[in-house]
């Protein structure tokens, strides 16, 4: 149960001799350790032929019946199998890639149980998001549903909430509601998922993933959490089974430039990403060429003022990121996904849904590997008319962009269901 994060040598601890780098989720004073790990030690102790007594001891609160109807569509067999692996299990990752319905496994737990429940999101989109999908699924008003978060604290049978410090959090959340849910469990922040789901009462602890690593090497935070994979299916499996479109990907090599040794990562990347107008042209007139046959086009953006400069090179485009209010986000995509056209945006990285997206552009460059696989998901959604989809990306040749580069081409050919050609 110990682990190193990522840049634990950096530490000024680490340096000076203070810590040794390690983080350990076993408490020696104690003798104890996350309920996430229970299944681990129970094998172990049966591979040693160790006997053991478990006794569970939580003290749980009464937690009220959720009645809801049936769901309005039959899930897919992977599906009805995850669910049944997680109420078996009780706690643990339902790791499924983007648009193969972790949302839908999510409903149906909570309507199998029928008990309490708390949806943790981390981001505003997705709150709002939750609540629409959980409400058309159970046919129920959206003011039935809970929510805290943006100012708003309003506890209802199913409620959905915004992660935060557990001071913060309303004390109800973690006695009151038998089912507690993560939704992109490895990309909330290992903290804060630990920290609610060790206060939690609930007999029921999930977590929902599309990406099962992190960036900062704590995973063993989330397992301790909420338990190790109830279910974990990858995107090619998925491609060949036919619930998510097939992609071909086309890399744009552009134009070489250097920078000096000294020059850090931010100003190489408003040099090179931002401000060049040779790769910002090459940019919009991919988005244009695709536009103008008719596909949705969404445009990934890291810095609010390169999007800026992209929609000034395709004024007819919509634009959005995280300075404009709820409402203008949420008519943006809105649009987006019924009239299509073409979006740019900060936003879309994680669990905002657009089904009939055709094509994706990572103007960005950088990302690690968990992000650029979730913008990945946000493509690959299947729908009556649409089999296949393109992502376009971009070999940026410079300092720091070129290792990025190639680490995005890496992920892309790691998939042997995506089709790779470079321009």
């Amino acid at each position: 149960m110990k682990f190193r994060p990522k840049g634990f040598e950096y530490s000024e601890k680490y340096k000076s001799g203070e810590w040794d780098g390690t983080i350990s989720l076993y408490k020696k004073f104690t003798n104890s350790f996350p309920r996430g790990f229970l299944n681990e030690v129970f094998t172990i102790l049966e591979l040693s032929e160790i006997e053991y007594e478990f006794i569970d001891g939580t003290q749980l609160g009464k937690f009220l019946p959720v009645e809801v109807g049936p769901l309005p569509m039959t899930l897919r067999p992977y599906q009805s199998y995850a669910v049944e692996q997680a109420i078996n299990m009780k706690r643990g990752v339902i790791c499924l890639p983007t648009g193969t319905g972790k949302t839908l496994c999510a409903a149906e737990i909570i309507r199998r149980l029928g008990l309490t429940t708390v949806v943790y999101v981390h981001k505003l989109e997705l709150l709002h998001q939750w609540t629409d999908t959980l409400a058309g699924l159970f046919n129920m008003p959206k003011t039935e549903i809970g929510m805290v978060g943006n100012g708003v604290v309003i506890l209802k049978p199913i409620t959905i909430a915004m992660v935060q410090t557990v001071g913060r959090l309303p004390s109800a959340l973690f006695t009151d509601f038998g089912v507690t849910i993560f939704d992109e469990t490895h990309h909330v922040a290992a903290d804060s998922v630990y920290e609610i789901s060790s206060e939690s009462k609930s007999p029921y602890l999930f977590g929902l993933s599309a990406t099962p690593y992190r960036a900062d090497g704590k995973d063993k935070m989330i397992a301790g959490g909420v338990g190790d994979f109830i279910v974990n299916y990858g995107l090619t499996e998925m491609i060949d089974k036919g619930y998510l479109a097939k992609p071909s990907v086309t890399i744009y090599k552009t134009v070489p430039q250097s920078y000096p040794r000294w020059m850090k990562f931010a100003d190489v990347y408003r040099d090179y990403i931002v401000d060049n107008a040779h790769r910002n042209n090459l940019v919009s007139g991919i988005v244009k060429y695709y536009a103008d046959r008719g596909m949705t086009v969404y445009v990934h953006v890291k810095q609010v003022r390169h999007g800026e400069v992209l929609h000034r090179l395709i004024p007819d485009a919509m634009w959005i990121h995280g300075k404009h209010n709820t409402i203008t986000r949420q008519t943006a995509i809105h649009k987006f996904s019924k009239e299509g056209g073409v979006l740019i945006s900060t936003l879309l990285g994680e669990g905002v849904d657009v089904p009939g997206m055709d094509v994706l552009v990572l103007a960005c460059g950088g990302l690690s590997e968990v992000f650029v696989r979730q913008l990945i998901g946000r493509v690959l959604r299947i729908t009556v008319d649409k089999k296949k989809v393109v992502i376009v990306d971009f070999d940026d040749m410079a300092r720091h962009l070129a290792d990025h580069a190639q680490e995005r081409e890496r992920i892309y050919r790691s998939e042997k269901a995506f089709e790779v050609r470079i321009i």
